[in-house]
């Protein structure tokens, strides 16, 4: 009997730590994910890997060499007192006022590059820059936060281009971990002007919880995960996009979300939307998936983004 307990016994602590082992390694996973790699200034941006080259259509050089587009390398203070990168593209003519990219988990300046062309001949100005711990920004490798200081770095942007820069109009667009990051932003920023999120996620809660990568996991041990990210992060008690996304109004929310989304899927923005104050939109984009809606519609995408900003930018400018 006492062999039996024995075996019992060292069975379910192999249990317990197999299942403390899969949560610590999901965590880690949300928060370092494979594809990321932050890098100093001195080694400069990851050279370009088939990922990029596929999803951001090849461009993945710098403004100049890929498009033809003057920049300037520019840089700015974080709220913690560390240094965010990135490049400014001015405007074809006199303008007040600019785009604010902010791109996915793990990714950099470059995910927006691919649309800054469209941006430029229409008129605007351009900020795309690395956040916090990603690209070349500032960081000792501690991965990504899910919107908890990348959204702080979005309204630093954002003092950037009202200060330095002197623009009067300010419009804020994210994909995936940055949509959500600029829907943070803006619910406590009322200095920004309008709002576009592509594939955002409602909270990081549902994003573990809908993840779809294989193979998946009991939703226990999804939900395990979900709590020790928060809890790594210091976010369990930090409002999700979704309790705060009805505080942009009245500032005209855009959100974009293809239907062939499988790491976050549509519903997330339908439930965005939702709870969203007017005015607001939102494109459903057939057929396109994660961060790939320009990539299967550029057409359409300019006309949705474009259409969007002329008027959300066209009121009465900064005092």
């Amino acid at each position: 009997m006492n062999a039996v307990r024995r075996i019992l016994w060292v069975a379910s602590a192999l249990l317990v730590a197999g299942v403390c082992a899969i949560v610590w390694l999901g965590s880690n996973f949300a928060l370092r994910p494979p594809w990321y790699t932050h890098r100093t200034p001195e080694q400069g941006l990851l050279p370009a890997t088939d990922f990029m080259l596929e999803n951001w259509n090849g461009v993945v050089g710098d403004p100049l060499t890929h498009l033809g587009l003057v920049f300037e390398e520019v840089n700015f203070p974080a709220a913690d007192g560390s240094t965010l990168r990135g490049w400014w593209v001015p405007a074809r003519g006199p303008t007040e006022s600019v785009v604010v990219a902010v791109h996915g988990a793990g990714a950099d300046r470059r995910e927006f590059l691919r649309h800054t062309p469209l941006l430029h001949r229409a008129g605007y100005a351009v900020l795309l820059f690395d956040c916090r711990e990603q690209g070349i920004s500032d960081g000792e490798g501690r991965g990504v936060s899910l919107g908890i200081r990348e959204h702080e770095d979005v309204s630093s942007a954002v003092d950037y281009v009202l200060g330095p820069r002197a623009m009067k109009r300010v419009a804020v667009i994210g994909s995936s971990q940055g949509g959500a990051s600029v829907l943070l932003a803006a619910a406590a920023d009322l200095r920004i002007d309008a709002v576009i999120a592509e594939n955002p996620f409602t909270s990081i809660h549902a994003l573990i919880m809908d993840n779809s990568m294989e193979p998946r996991l009991p939703r226990p041990l999804l939900a395990a995960i979900s709590y020790l990210t928060r809890l790594r992060l210091g976010a369990l008690e930090a409002p999700d996009p979704v309790e705060v996304v009805d505080r942009i109004a009245p500032r005209p929310l855009l959100l974009m979300h293809g239907d062939a989304d499988r790491v976050i899927p549509l519903r997330h923005s339908r439930e965005l939307f939702e709870r969203a104050g007017e005015p607001k939109q939102l494109w459903v984009a057939e057929g396109a998936r994660h961060a790939a809606l320009f990539n299967a519609h550029p057409g359409e995408w300019a006309a949705q983004v474009l259409g969007f900003l002329g008027p959300a930018l066209a009121g009465p400018v900064r005092p």
